[in-house]
């Protein structure tokens, strides 16, 4: 036998439809339809699904996300040589050359001896006389690393700089310091 409300196949004996819930002989009322009523519910809700963010959006926030990644794991990577260069810097506006040069590496020491090493902040004071420094340029390369940057005087003028450095006992030391070019 068949239901005459919804054509769906309806097993002996049965007193109602198992498929949407009309009374099988008539004499009772139907069952209510809730699996009737759900599907609309669910055929609304997947016609009601979110708005798909557009695909050029998604790559530019991956290709947005790699470069941060990128600038982070490089940055994380020379963090460390900008501390024995705070340090030299410091120490020399301290008038401690000593200290200072006590920030360079054994190669640097080896060609560079203490003597020349003072001849030749005296002869670039704006080491020992810097107001301010920053150093936006910052790689390791084969175990060198570098800092380029600019060191500021009193009177506002702007020298550029590059330091060379070198890890020696886990620990990063001037190699080389260059000013303006030179």
């Amino acid at each position: 036998m068949f239901c005459a409300s919804c054509g769906a196949k309806i097993p002996e004996g049965a007193h109602f439809c198992p498929e949407c819930g009309a009374t099988v002989d008539g004499a009772a009322e139907p069952a209510p339809k809730v699996a009737a009523r759900a599907a609309p519910a669910a055929a609304a809700a997947a016609t009601a699904q979110k708005p798909r963010m557009a695909l050029w959006k998604k790559i530019l926030i991956g290709v947005v996300v790699f470069i941060f990644g990128v600038v982070g794991l490089a940055w994380f990577a020379t963090s460390g040589l900008d501390e024995p260069v705070e340090r030299h810097l410091s120490a020399l506006r301290a008038g401690n050359i000593e200290a200072a040069y006590a920030e360079t590496s054994i190669a640097f020491q080896q060609s560079t001896s203490l003597e020349d090493y003072k001849a030749f902040i005296d002869r670039y004071p704006v080491l020992k006389d810097v107001t301010e420094y920053s150093f936006l340029n910052r790689s390791v390369e084969n175990g060198v690393g570098t800092l380029k940057g600019k060191l500021t005087t009193p009177d506002g003028g702007v020298v550029p700089v590059e330091f060379k450095l070198v890890k020696e006992n886990d620990a990063w030391k001037i190699l080389g310091i260059s000013l303006g070019g030179s």
